[in-house]
Order: structure tokens, then sequence, then C-alpha cells
């Protein structure tokens, strides 16, 4: 059957209108959608008026309903929505553009609370990143970055495979994943990662240090030594890798090779407190003091937040027998780095064989301030107590230290020291440490279900980090390379 519109524009009459489907009342569609009235016969003949009346008025309905049409439309059949027909290009997927600008705006969001230091919040951002949009390079790698940063290199490990798994060509999340693998001692992944890094971009120097770094980790200083070579031999020259160099020399017993690199290191960058504390430590260990005190004074002096200048000072000035001066670095060494627990034990230590047994505790208590959850905090402030001889909070803390501690060693050496507290008490004290210890073990009974003890990891600010530094011991062994910037990203 012809339709109503059809008819209506080869011969506009009333009753060709109304034969369509939706004849006898019902609205019938006009071109471009337009609504036509149809009526039937019987329909007409009620219409109030005069015949020549109600045929104009049926005209001009016509007419109005053709004024809609483009002109040479009103022929042919109107085009087919565009979805149906075949080969036409589908339209845009309008929720995956979604996802993908609200995995934007989260990165962007993060890296904005990064610059705040709202470290935690922005690992938030970045992990919603990396789930709304997996295709996204960037949210994963800022995410490992930051994980190192609070030394928490097995989830470090896994943001960094998750960047390399989606984006294989970063040579960074490669390199970073290949170094946080040598420092899990996953010595064969973490050599397998880097040699294939360095066959594939042979130009980078950083590979090649990255790779020494990997060799030098597990026992293979050899094949640390050729690779640091080959970076050294390729532009531009760096410090980092002359020092990295001159940590190998001195490891492998070349002394005056490995002074040699420290040298050229500083002279190419001044600045660069890596090779300062190397050749400190250098001197320490053989025994040249002063010239030891003299590097690190120099290290500090490029770099006053870096704590292993400061650390180095304070012990070597405790060899000197100069323990007043030594005391005084150190407690100027907690000001700015608290979690330095080994440097907080030895000036604990330190104020104790002074005879400053007040001066000790009030450091010890310090530790526990900072990190209330820190199991070396309570095993240090245990044992301060305990050279005062107050044995009931001594054993309140070491129970506490022994709890906190997540490895085993750590727990033994809390669990020794306490079995040897009681041993050694009057029976006097016997009754009332049993009845603290019942106390303890209660307190913990009643921790409210779903609130696990939270060990946190102290921030350490890059300033006070001491990679990428390859140090001789005692210094830490740790060879880094230094956080891109986000807008890399």
């Amino acid at each position: 059957m012809t339709e109503p519109w059809l008819a209506s524009a080869a011969a506009p009459s009333w009753s060709d209108v109304s034969t369509g489907p939706r004849a006898n009342g019902l609205a019938g569609a006009g071109p471009c959608g337009s609504a036509i009235l149809t009526r039937s016969p019987a329909q007409q003949a009620s219409l109030p008026g005069s015949p020549p009346l109600i045929a104009a008025l049926q005209i001009l309905v016509v007419i109005a309903a053709l004024a809609g049409a483009a002109p040479g439309d009103t022929l042919r059949e109107s085009a087919p929505a565009p979805l149906l027909v075949p080969g036409r290009p589908r339209l845009p997927d309008t929720a995956a553009l979604n996802r993908a600008s609200q995995a934007r705006q989260q990165y962007e969001k993060g890296l904005g609370l990064e610059k705040m230091n709202a470290l935690a919040a922005a690992i938030i951002c970045y992990k919603r990143a990396a789930v709304l949009d997996s295709t996204l390079a960037g949210p994963n790698y800022r995410m490992g970055k930051l994980f190192l940063g609070v030394a928490q290199i097995e989830e470090a490990v896994r943001a960094f495979a998750a960047e390399v798994a989606h984006h294989p060509g970063d040579a960074q999340a490669a390199r970073e994943l290949g170094l946080g693998l040598a420092q899990l001692n996953e010595h064969a992944r973490a050599i397998a990662q880097l040699e294939l890094l360095a066959r594939r971009l042979p130009a980078d120097g950083a590979n090649w240090r990255a790779l020494g770094y990997a060799y030098m980790r597990a026992g293979r200083p050899r094949d640390a030594e050729r690779a640091l070579r080959r970076a050294i031999a390729l532009p531009p020259e760096s410090a980092l890798e002359h020092r990295d160099l001159g940590y190998v020399l001195a490891a492998t017993g070349r002394e005056r090779e490995a002074r040699a690199e420290y040298r050229r290191a500083i002279a190419l960058d001044p600045k660069e407190t890596g090779a300062w504390v190397n050749l400190a430590n250098l001197d320490r260990s053989k025994g040249d003091l002063e010239p030891a005190l003299r590097d690190f004074r120099e290290a500090e002096k490029r770099d006053s937040t870096l704590a292993l200048a400061v650390k180095g000072q304070a012990q070597v000035l405790t060899d000197l027998k100069r323990l007043d001066e030594a005391g005084t670095t150190y407690r100027r060494l907690l000001a700015r780095a608290p979690a330095e627990f080994d440097a907080r034990f030895a000036a604990v230590r330190l104020y104790e064989a002074l005879g400053r047994d007040d001066i000790a505790l009030e450091l010890a208590r310090d530790g526990v301030r900072h990190d209330r959850s820190s199991g070396e905090a309570r095993l240090l402030l245990g044992m301060a107590l305990e050279a005062q001889g107050r044995l009931r909070e001594a054993a309140l803390e070491l129970r506490r230290a022994e709890s906190l501690t997540r490895d085993r060693e750590g727990r033994a050496r809390a669990r020794g020291l306490l079995d040897r507290l009681q041993a050694e008490a009057p029976d006097s004290l016997r009754a009332g440490l049993a009845a603290d210890s019942v106390d303890l073990a209660k307190q913990r009974t009643r921790r409210p279900p779903g609130m696990p003890q939270i060990h946190a990891v102290p921030a350490r600010p890059d300033s006070q980090r001491t990679g990428p530094v390859m140090a001789v011991p005692p210094g830490p062994f740790d060879s880094l390379t230094p956080a891109r910037k986000p807008e890399t990203k």
C-alpha cells in the first residue's frame, strides 16, 4: 500500500491522505515526522461549516505538512538511520571514552596530591586510574616510585611489573623493575630483566649501570665492573657511574683505583654527596679517622639534609673518643631523621656510657612517640628502662616489642631479653611481672574485630635516602635511579 505521505505529495486530497494505515482519526506521520490528522468520510460529514470551507481547510493542512520537507525530498523515501546502513562506521563507545576520561582525571589528581606530599591519597588515585583504564601510561609507575619512598619494595615491584606488562616499551619502568628485583635478592630475575633491557637499548648508560648494580648484589663483582665500564664509555659522562665503579673497585680491594674513581665523580659533579660519603667510608675502614670526618663534613656541606653524612660524623667522633661531640651530632641527626633506628640505638647507648640516663631515656621515648607501632622503638625503650632499674615498665615494653615485631629474629631477640629480665628479677617483682603479662594479653583480646595492628613504615624523603649510592660498608648498599618527573608520563 502506498504510504500516506507519498500519496499526499502526488495528489494532495483528503481521501488520498486518509487511506493509510493510520486513518479513522489516528495520527499519521508526515514528512520529517510531522503529524497529519486524518478523518473518515463519516467524520467529515460531522464537521461544521460548508463543504468548500472544509475542503480549503484540508488543503491547508496538507500544504503545512509538506512545507517541512526540503525541496526535492517529497518524491523519495527519507534516508534510513545511520546504524541501519551496512558498512557505516560505528559510533564511538561513549562508556569507554568516559572511563578513559575518568582515569586521566584520577591520574592528574594523583600527580597533584603527590606534589602536596599527600602520598597515600595519591596512591589511591593512581590505583583508581589503573583500574579505569589499564592502557593509561603512568599510574602504576608513579605508584611504584611512591612505594619505594617508604621502603615497600614488594609493592613497588608489583606496580612496576604492571606498568611493564601494559607498556613494554617503557625503559624506565623496566629498569626500576630490575632494580627492585635485585633489592629483593631475586638475582636471576633481576639480571635477566636488566640484561634484556641493556641488549635492547645498548646506547643508554643507565641500563648498564643498573645491570652493574644487579651483578654486584648477586656477588658478581667482575661482571659488575664490566657493566659499569660499559656505562662510562657511553656519553654523557656521569658522576654516578664513576662513583659506583669506585664502590666495586673498593669492594674487590683495589683501594687506589677506587679513590681515583671517587675523585673523578667529584670533579664531574662537586655536589655529588655519594662520592664524598664513599671516600669517608673508605678512609674510616682504613683507620684514617680525621680524613673520614673531613669527608663526611664535606658531604653535609653540599647537602645539609643528608642523614648519612651526619651519621658518619657521629660514628667517627665516637671512634675518636670525642663522645660529647658524638652525642650532640647524634641528637642533631635524630631531629632530622627520627626513623634512623641504628642511630637512635647508638645514641642511647652512648649517653648511658656517659652517665646521662635521663637523656638516654628521653631519646628512647622519642622513638616511640615517632612511631608507636614500631617493635624496634619499643625494644629500645625497654632496654633503656631496664638500665635504670625500672623492670616492670621494661618488661611491658619488651612484651609490646615482641608482639609488634614482624620478623622472627626480632621477636626472638625481644623474647630473649624478656626471659633474661624475668629470670634475674627479684622474687618480689615476679608476681607483678606475671600480672602485667596477663593484663597485656587481655588488652590484645579486647581489640575490636577488623582492627589489625598496622606496622607503619615511615617515609624517607629523597634527601635522606642514600641512593643512588654503592657505599662502602658500613653504609647501606643501594643504587636506585632518581625518580622521573611526573610530567614525563
